[in-house]
C-alpha cells in the first residue's frame, strides 16, 4: 500500500508556544469547554470580534488556534502545499478511539483507503441501501401516531440504529446485539468527552474504551465471514473490495472503516433530522411546501431515481446544516511552518475550524439567523458566494465520504413522515439547543403530530 513519505510529523508533540497570537486557552484542564457548551455561537463571536479570525484558545483538553471565516478555510482544505494533517488534527481527540479511520489518515494513505471505500458508495450499493431503509422507515413511522408524550429525539435515534444495523452491518436492528452495540457507541461518544484521557477505572474514558474493545470484537467476527457472503451491506462491500492490484483491506482496516461510519453517521443524522423538525415545526408554510412537494410524486414507494426531483426537501437540508452543523468543530495540525490570516503558526500546531460561524457571518449570508432554505436555491445561491462558505459535509480531501447516503436516509425519511403527519412545536416550548457533544433540542424535542 502506498505510504506517505515523510511521517516523521506523526511522532511529534502538539505545539503550545502561541504566545504571539492573540486569544486565551482559558481555565487550566478544561480551556473554553464551558463557555463553549453554554453558548458555542456566541463564545465564537465573542473571540472574532475581539481576537480577529485568528486567535488561541483551549477545548476539551487540546489548545491551540481557532480559525474563523470561509478563505481560511479554503487555505487549510484545499491545502496545495500538503501541509494541514487531519490525523494529527484529531490525534488528541478521535485518535484516542477511532486510529486508523478514514478522518484519521493523511496524504496518500488517504486517497488510497477512500479510493477503495468508494463502491460501498457508488449508485448500485446506494439503490440496495434505499431497498433496505424505505420500507423500515415507513412501517416504524406509520406507529408513531399511537405514542403519547411523542418525543422526537429518542424515537428517531432508535430508527436510525435499526437502519444502519441493517444497512451497514446486515443485522437485525432490534434487540440484545444491536442494544450491546448501541451501548458501546454511546460509552465511546462519553469517553470523547472525558477530560481525563488515561483508562482509569470509573472513568468516562475507561468505559468509552470498553466499548471499544467491545466493537472491535464484534466488528473482528463479522468480517471473516463476509469475505464470502453475498450481502449487499456496506460490510460487505468494505470485506470485499480489491485495489486494482487485487488487494483487499485487512480485516483491521475493515473493522476500524465501518466502526467509524456507523458511529459518524448514525449521530449526525439524528442531528440533522432533530433540527430539521424543529425548524419546519415551527414553520406551518416551509411544512406545507414540503409535503406539497412529495405529494407530487404521487408515489407510495420513494425509488432512488426520485432523490434528485425533491429541491425543496434538498435545500432544507442544506439550510438545517447551515444553521445547526452536525460538526461543530473540525481539527486539523500544522505539519511545518506557515502563515494563516498573517500570523506565522508553527509546525505542530492544532487548529480549530467552526463551520457554523461562517454560516452564520452576514458578509455572506442574507439574514443568516433566519431558516430560510430558498437561499439554497436556484434564484439566490447564497452558498455559491465562496467555495467554502457552506461547509455543510466538510471540505476538500476530506469531504464526508457518506454524504450521499446521509442526504438519501433524511429525504426517505421525509418523504414518509410528511406524508403521514402534520406535526408542530408543543406549546410553550422552550427552544434550548444543544450543541456540544452532538448538537439536538436539549430536552428531547417534544412534538405534537397529527395523522393526515
Amino acid at each position: 500500500m502506498p505510504q506517505i513519505a515523510d511521517l516523521a510529523y506523526q511522532e511529534e508533540p502538539d505545539n503550545l508556544n502561541l504566545t504571539h497570537i492573540p486569544g486565551t486557552f482559558g481555565l487550566p484542564l478544561i480551556g473554553m469547554t464551558l463557555s463553549l457548551v453554554k453558548d458555542f455561537y456566541g463564545t465564537m463571536d465573542k473571540h472574532y470580534k475581539k481576537y480577529g479570525p485568528v486567535s488561541r484558545i483551549g477545548f476539551g483538553g487540546v489548545k491551540g488556534l481557532l480559525i474563523l471565516g470561509p478563505e481560511l478555510y479554503k487555505q487549510i482544505f484545499i491545502d496545495t502545499e500538503k501541509n494541514f494533517s487531519s490525523r494529527m488534527g484529531y490525534n488528541n481527540s478521535l485518535g484516542n478511539f477511532y486510529g486508523g479511520a478514514l478522518l484519521l489518515q493523511d496524504g496518500d494513505e488517504h486517497r488510497y483507503q477512500r479510493r477503495i471505500m468508494q463502491t460501498a458508495f457508488k449508485t448500485p450499493a446506494m439503490k440496495g441501501y434505499l431497498k433496505v431503509m424505505s420500507p423500515q422507515i415507513k412501517q416504524t413511522t406509520s406507529e408513531w401516531g399511537e405514542i403519547k408524550n411523542f418525543h422526537f429525539v429518542p424515537e428517531i435515534k432508535a430508527l436510525l440504529l435499526d437502519v444502519a444495523c441493517q444497512t451497514f452491518i446486515g443485522i437485525d436492528g432490534k434487540g440484545p446485539v444491536a442494544d450491546k452495540i448501541n451501548k458501546a457507541f454511546l460509552d465511546v461518544g462519553d469517553g470523547l468527552m472525558g477530560m481525563i484521557k488515561k483508562e482509569i477505572p470509573g472513568t468516562k474514558f475507561a468505559r468509552g474504551k470498553a466499548g471499544e474493545r467491545y466493537l472491535e470484537e464484534f466488528f473482528g467476527e463479522l468480517v471473516p465471514q463476509r469475505r464470502h457472503s453475498d450481502g449487499t451491506d456496506m460490510l460487505t462491500y468494505f470485506s470485499q473490495e480489491k485495489d486494482t492490484d487485487g488487494n483487499e483491506f485487512s480485516d483491521e482496516e475493515v473493522r476500524r472503516h465501518i466502526s467509524f461510519l456507523l458511529f459518524a453517521a448514525h449521530d449526525t443524522t439524528t442531528s440533522a433530522l432533530s433540527h430539521v423538525m424543529y425548524e419546519v415545526g415551527k414553520s406551518p408554510e416551509w411544512q406545507q411546501r414540503l409535503r406539497e412537494e412529495v405529494l407530487a410524486l404521487d408515489k407510495e414507494e420513494i425509488e432512488y431515481e426520485d432523490l434528485d426531483n425533491l429541491p425543496l426537501l434538498d435545500n432544507t437540508v442544506k439550510e438545517i446544516l447551515r444553521m445547526h452543523p452536525s460538526v461543530m468543530m473540525m481539527q486539523r495540525r500544522t505539519i511545518r511552518e506557515t502563515e494563516i490570516g498573517g500570523h506565522r503558526v508553527p509546525a505542530n500546531t492544532v487548529l480549530m475550524i467552526a463551520p457554523m460561524y461562517s454560516h452564520m457571518m452576514p458578509e455572506w449570508w442574507d439574514k443568516p439567523e433566519e431558516f430560510n432554505p430558498d437561499r439554497f436555491g436556484d434564484e439566490r445561491k447564497e452558498h455559491k458566494r465562496h467555495s467554502f462558505n457552506f461547509m455543510g459535509f466538510g471540505g476538500g480531501a476530506h469531504k464526508c465520504i457518506g454524504m450521499h447516503f446521509a442526504l438519501m436516509q433524511t429525504k426517505v425519511f421525509l418523504f414518509h413522515f410528511l406524508k403521514q403527519y402534520r406535526f408542530r412545536l408543543t406549546d410553550g416550548f422552550d427552544p434550548k439547543l444543544q450543541r456540544i457533544p452532538l448538537p439536538k433540542p436539549a430536552d428531547d424535542l417534544p412534538l405534537i403530530i397529527e395523522r393526515i
